[in-house]
């Protein structure tokens, strides 16, 4: 093993690199990019792309497809006509706004709804017909939850008064057995 203190493996002279020439200066060599190939095919034009509909809007169900030979019964027979103007190639289809179909109507309140909140109500003269408004209530208020008719504020209301007059009535009764058995109402 060598002691890396000693000098013994190191040679006597010392060496110096010999002097790089300067290197060659870089030129380009002039490149003529070849003719066009007339044996390669052109490449496919892509197919146009149908224009998306905007958000929350729909295509109307059961249209007459263009293109078909037959028309629905009952309907003309459909003439295709050629587009009005052409567009250049690559230009983006304009925006056209689809005409306007209104909804269904508004739904009116349930007639249950509010049979529900007038039997509730009345049920502060007799107890009977809360249970009976607490019961269209409830049933309202599935109907509303399923959304086959409207009047869910006054569907709840109902069940809402339908409870507390419940809830007086069998206070009010409860008042009435207690005091009786104390001797009160004597």
């Amino acid at each position: 093993m060598t002691d890396p203190a000693k000098d013994d493996d190191r040679p006597a002279v010392s060496y110096d690199p010999p002097p790089t020439a300067d290197p060659a200066p870089y030129t380009p060599e002039n490149y003529d990019p070849p003719a066009s190939d007339s044996t390669l095919p052109e490449p496919p034009a892509p197919e146009p792309v149908a224009p998306e509909l905007p958000p929350g809007s729909f295509e109307t169900p059961a249209a007459h497809i263009p293109g078909t030979p037959y028309a629905a019964p009952g309907q003309p027979v459909y003439q295709p006509y050629p587009p009005a103007y052409s567009q250049p190639y690559g230009s983006p289809a304009p925006y056209v706004q689809p005409p306007y179909v209104p909804g269904p109507p508004q739904r009116q309140d349930n007639a249950l709804a509010i049979g529900a909140l007038v039997c509730s109500i009345l049920g502060l003269c007799s107890g009977i017909t809360a249970i009976a408004g607490l019961i269209m209530g409830h049933v309202a208020l599935s109907k509303t939850n399923r959304g086959e008719g409207g009047g869910r504020g006054m569907a709840t209301a109902a069940v809402i008064v339908g409870y507390v007059v419940i809830a007086l009535w069998f206070s009010f009764f409860t008042t009435m057995i207690i005091l009786a058995a104390n001797g009160q109402l004597d």
